[in-house]
């Protein structure tokens, strides 16, 4: 896994908007943890949004690809954004085929293909975004790389590297959690 440099400017962000919670939480992996990432929250500050989304395009401009691929549902806004900011076509890849009109798993031209980055708000176990790489991949995407605000390290470069793909993340729950005053896992 790889990391942007100069990071903290991204935790600054996640912590002035409190998308670092403590607590218990379920994660979509089925685990219990004393921290939750609610990235969701970060668009409600365009300020700190804005940082975080000029990261994460520096980051994926610097992977080079046709495609950015978000994942839904935390991965849509900042797929946007970031698509938007490079100038870039954007696909999204839904949880379950829609079920009503097209019916699509990938929303977005389907006649827009390439290498796609596949982005995500959180990675965990790393198999919402092994998934998305899947179903990209079976319809004529070549995806080498996926990129997130935060890396859990909880299992995902491992899944992803697999898979023969890279994950890039910003910061770590564990910069969070330091930053934010520290505390146990």
């Amino acid at each position: 896994m790889s990391a942007v440099s100069g990071s903290n400017d991204v935790v600054d962000s996640l912590l002035r908007s409190g998308c670092f919670l403590r607590g218990t939480f379920r994660l979509s992996s089925g685990g219990v943890s004393s921290y939750y990432v609610d990235v969701r929250r970060l668009y409600s500050h365009p300020s700190e949004a804005r940082t975080v989304v000029l990261r994460m395009a520096e980051l994926v401009r610097g992977l080079g690809c046709d495609v950015v691929a978000g994942v839904e549902s935390g991965g849509v806004p900042l797929a946007a954004m970031v698509a938007f900011a490079l100038g870039k076509p954007l696909v999204y890849v839904r949880k379950e085929p829609k079920k009503h009109g097209t019916r699509k798993l990938i929303e977005g031209d389907e006649s827009v293909l390439g290498t796609a980055v596949v982005i995500d708000d959180v990675a965990t176990t790393g198999s919402t975004l092994l998934r998305a790489v899947g179903v990209l991949r079976e319809s004529g995407y070549s995806v080498r790389d996926a990129a997130v605000v935060v890396d859990r390290e909880e299992g995902a470069a491992q899944s992803l590297a697999a898979a023969g793909v890279r994950l890039h993340a910003l910061t770590t729950l564990r910069e969070l959690v330091a930053a934010s005053g520290g505390g146990g896992r």
